[in-house]
């Protein structure tokens, strides 16, 4: 009989360390990237260029160099930081659009490029209409 108290008891004993071993590791906070063993892009390798496409008409080419994996936020925004469009952009290399601002008012505006709550590139253009006034003089 005492032999069963014994091994009883042993028992107990074996199973609460194994459970206080378990809990320990689990609480271990030991923190592993495992999906991205790259170093962070950092914010200067990211390009934006935006050019225009013919002198005439306010359509705008927008070519954006991603050279890492991140997710990234394309936005074009006025004068008074109001965002007027904004998208996620694909995890490619590359990534090239364009953009008809012809209903625009005149003013500032600004393509920005963001990871998150940080800016990484940003170009600013200016709309502005020029009118000009034709005079012609008749003599009879």
């Amino acid at each position: 009989m005492k032999h069963i108290q014994f091994i009883a008891v042993i028992a107990i004993i074996l199973f609460s360390q194994s459970i206080a071993v378990a809990q320990d590791f689990a609480l271990n906070k030991v923190k592993t990237n495992v999906a991205n063993n790259q170093p962070p892009t950092a914010p200067s390798d990211f390009k934006l260029d935006v050019a225009q496409v013919t002198g005439t008409e306010l359509v705008f080419r927008v070519t954006v160099e991603n050279p890492g994996s991140d997710k990234i936020i394309l936005s074009i925004k006025d004068a008074n930081n109001t965002t007027l469009h904004q998208e996620s952009l694909p995890v490619t290399l590359v990534y090239k659009a364009r953009f008809n601002l012809a209903d625009l008012q005149d003013g500032t505006y600004v393509f920005e490029i963001r990871k998150g709550k940080t800016r990484l590139a940003e170009k600013t253009i200016g709309i502005r209409t020029e009118t000009s006034i034709n005079r012609t003089v008749s003599v009879q």
